[in-house]
């Protein structure tokens, strides 16, 4: 009976560490940095995995198109440092494998182009 006891033990202990590890679909904010507040389109290219599906917070609209470089992604309208797009993924926890590169901004003006170098996207939960 002693040994019956210890391997159903063995198997719940088994079963319940799978489980642990199993992905879990959700989602990640894309947040801007650098902002100036004249800012009127930023396009980012989201790499480290896959990509569900891209949605803007109030304010801003999206488009977005998939390839082998990664999920790119244009949000447009009076960009504020902060959340600029919700991106779906099938494992939260994978959130560190996750690179958003700033590609080009457009003045909201003038509609200039305008150094990406001083902007960051940062993806995060």
């Amino acid at each position: 009976m002693k040994r019956f006891w210890s391997g159903l033990l063995l198997l719940l202990a088994a079963c319940t560490s799978r489980d642990a590890g199993a992905a879990r679909a959700g989602t990640l904010i894309l947040r801007l940095v650098g902002a100036t507040g004249n800012d009127g389109a930023v396009l980012v290219i989201v790499s480290g995995g896959p990509v569900s599906s891209v949605a803007a917070p109030a304010g801003y609209q999206i488009v977005s198109h998939a390839d082998g470089a990664g999920t790119h992604v244009m949000v447009v309208g009076n960009l504020t440092p902060g959340a600029i797009a919700t991106i779906n993924v099938p494992d939260v926890s994978q959130e560190s494998t996750y690179v958003a590169t700033v590609v080009q901004v457009a003045d909201r003006t003038a509609f200039a182009l305008l150094d990406p170098v001083r902007y960051q996207v940062t993806v995060s939960k």
